[in-house]
């Protein structure tokens, strides 16, 4: 096995990371509809999936909601997971490497107004505004700033819809 890996950003670059610098993560995302539309929050100069990490003591499910209500002020309930991979990430070439394992789930709004008021500091590192719906024909890959691509998870979450 090499001591280094291979690690992206949200826009494509890539970096190469020490083993020894790499640590750990575990993430939970959601795919959540409404009226046609699917919920992204706005992060770098573009949209993403909505979520982020799991803390120690909280279960997968537990997570989703905390990240969704802090990241879009929205409560929502955890469907299941429809998808899960992995990936080498940096933010940026100054950043720690990180190995995330992401989980994606489907899930319900249940109430609330869309705000950001809840983020925490680290996020506002890269969050650009409030999340919003949009509708899945405006969404696109050059606006898209994920580790994992927005077709990758839309044909899985299209797929685990299907059956």
């Amino acid at each position: 096995m090499s001591n280094t890996v291979t690690t992206h950003d949200v826009y494509g670059n890539s970096y190469q990371a020490n083993l020894a610098d790499l640590t750990q993560t575990i993430r939970v995302y959601a795919v959540i509809k409404k009226d046609d539309k699917i919920l992204v929050t706005k992060q770098w100069d573009g949209v993403s999936w909505p979520g982020g990490g799991v803390e120690k003591g909280e279960t997968l499910e537990d997570a989703l909601i905390r990240e969704l209500k802090e990241e879009t002020g929205l409560v929502v309930t955890p469907g299941k997971v429809f998808y899960n991979t992995s990936r080498f990430f940096q933010r940026d070439k100054d950043s720690k490497p990180v190995q995330a394992f992401m989980f994606f789930f489907d899930g319900e709004y249940v109430s609330g107004e869309i705000s950001n008021a809840a983020i925490t500091d680290s996020e506002t590192k890269y969050t650009n505004g409030i999340a919003e719906w949009i509708a899945p024909e405006n969404l696109t890959e050059g606006a898209f700033r994920h580790s994992v691509s927005l077709q990758e998870v839309l044909d899985a979450y299209e797929t685990s819809h299907a059956q």
